[in-house]
């Protein structure tokens, strides 16, 4: 009952429905606050939508969430920051941004705790985009048209944060999206291989607590190892962007040219409500795995 793709479209309506409601509440929130310029309540409000839309379609599809157990493939949640570290380094000599290594050491040794808070946030996201959405895509599509709504789902999703200057920088929107095709990429990689929402929430909480901030030490927001103009640095930084993007590629050529050793039986796309949103045969890596 809870994988009938007949009951897909059902499931994914309510899901939205409870997304935009909790969204809505999060801008207003942000509105009768006062706090444009520093919405952190709000937009951590906006951070639990997706999560409110994936439990009211897990209890009134019914549908599932797939949660997963916990794995080494946490560790691969941290390579994207690994990347974009090195993206920084390359950089650097070359004036793109400004290195101060001398605190690297303690912003290192912090860097767990502040992954771990962030993590905590990031959950609310994951558990709608790549813990309800991301499988029930899988059942139908393939690996890149997956990716491809879900990216445009996510991006559509911080796009009104973005146009109205609570969150990033329009300027930086081009470098915004690249790195979300990306990270999309990459993540869709994990949750596929893993199947589990745990490595996505660890590889964006990560991103949020260090790729944004240009690698915080953490209890000191003006210290950081690498700073520089927000068109080079941070997440609508360009060096982010291109370390994303390539590491999703590579990670999604990996995937798609391994196929995994036990992939499940994929149900149908004629059966379900969401086919006339496109007939596409899975590819060889399986589907999702509930």
């Amino acid at each position: 009952m809870r994988t009938d793709p007949a009951l897909d479209l059902r499931r994914v309506l309510l899901y939205a429905a409870a997304l935009v409601a909790i969204y809505t509440v999060g801008v207003v929130v942000i509105i009768a606050t006062h706090t444009q310029s520093h919405p952190q309540q709000g937009v951590l409000i906006i951070m639990f939508a997706p999560m409110a839309g994936a439990l009211l379609a897990r209890r009134a599809g019914p549908g599932v969430i797939r949660w997963g157990r916990l794995s080494w493939w946490i560790l691969a949640g941290l390579i994207p920051v690994v990347t974009v570290f090195v993206a920084y380094a390359i950089g650097s000599p070359f004036g793109f941004d400004v290195a101060n290594y001398s605190v690297l050491g303690k912003a290192l040794m912090l860097s767990p705790i502040l992954i771990v808070i962030s993590s905590l946030a990031a959950l609310g996201e994951e558990t709608g985009w790549r813990g309800f959405l991301w499988p029930l895509m899988r059942r139908r599509w393939s690996f890149p048209i997956s990716a491809l709504v879900i990216g445009a789902v996510w991006w559509t999703y911080h796009a009104p944060l973005i146009f109205l200057g609570w969150y990033g920088s329009l300027a930086g929107l081009p470098a915004f999206t690249v790195a979300i095709a990306g990270i999309t990429l990459f993540i869709g990689v994990l949750t596929d291989r893993s199947r589990a929402v745990w490595p996505s929430v660890i590889a964006h909480g990560a991103w949020n607590a260090l790729v944004a901030t240009g690698f915080v030490v953490a209890g000191n927001a003006s210290l950081v190892v690498f700073a520089g103009s927000t068109l080079w640095v941070g997440e609508f930084g360009w060096l982010a962007a291109i370390a994303s993007l390539a590491t999703g590629v590579v990670a999604a050529w990996w995937h798609l040219s391994r196929p995994m050793p036990d992939p499940p039986p994929m149900p149908t796309p004629a059966s379900s409500s969401l086919t006339s949103l496109g007939k596409l045969e899975p590819d060889s890596v399986g589907g999702p795995h509930p």
